[in-house]
């Protein structure tokens, strides 16, 4: 349990996580449901905030996380805090691009507070852009503790909805952990889209670049991981 033990469940569950469902004065909300349509996650991005910082609140709109990107960051990190702080104290994870350079796959590192050195992660987040696939692993990769696919439960409720996707979340797992490691990964994955773009734009080029024609990770004007800064 790493989270909150009221979203620790012994069996597996399967929920779907729809994104963008509605739009607010200072940023998007998403939400993610059970079978039966219950809201369980709402999560705010904050369109307006100095780093890209989003909250994880529950069905009744109470702060769980909140998470965000970490600036200067070769590794593209993120953080996340309990409730809606972002003091070191409050600190619960952090996660990193496991190498600078990375293709079709991104793979992201994952460290809890406690874990100082980050020799070894404590969890391993893997996304597959062209199959739209997310897996949580435990860091030796030899358990899954969540999947997100686009294949969602169908529900009748859900079928018309664009931009959702199936999350199934394996037995003695904290899922708000897993939700919120996916909305990071899926967030790195939109940042490396947005310079691609704009990259392309600075040298004059009509054509957008996507991931399937130019998918290296090299970000020059990056700078390697400060430890002065607390994202603060």
């Amino acid at each position: 349990m790493v989270v909150d033990p009221r979203f620790y469940s012994a069996f597996q569950i399967e929920l779907a996580f729809v994104r963008k469902t509605l739009t607010v004065a200072d940023g998007n909300l998403s939400c993610v449901l059970d079978i039966n349509g219950n809201v369980i996650f709402i999560i705010k991005n904050k369109n307006f905030s100095l780093h890209d910082r989003h909250i994880l609140l529950d069905a009744t709109e109470i702060p769980i996380l909140t998470f965000q990107k970490k600036h200067r960051s070769i590794h593209r990190r993120w953080q996340a805090f309990r409730g809606e702080s972002t003091n070191a104290k409050d600190l619960i994870f952090s996660t990193k691009k496991s190498s600078v350079i990375q293709r079709r796959i991104t793979e992201l590192n994952v460290f809890l507070s406690q874990n100082k050195e980050e020799i070894v992660g404590d969890f391993k987040v893997v996304g597959d852009r062209k199959k739209k696939s997310c897996t949580v692993y435990s860091f030796d990769g030899t358990t899954i503790l969540g999947q997100m696919h686009t294949n969602h439960v169908d529900t009748g409720f859900l079928e018309s909805e664009k931009n959702t996707f199936g999350i199934t979340i394996f037995p003695n797992v904290d899922y708000a952990l897993v939700v919120a490691l996916m909305v990071i990964l899926y967030e790195v994955d939109k940042d490396r889209r947005k310079k691609k773009k704009m990259k392309g734009k600075k040298d004059g080029s009509t054509r957008e670049i996507t991931e399937d024609n130019d998918d290296t990770d090299e970000d020059e004007d990056e700078e390697e991981d400060d430890p002065s800064d607390d994202s603060n």
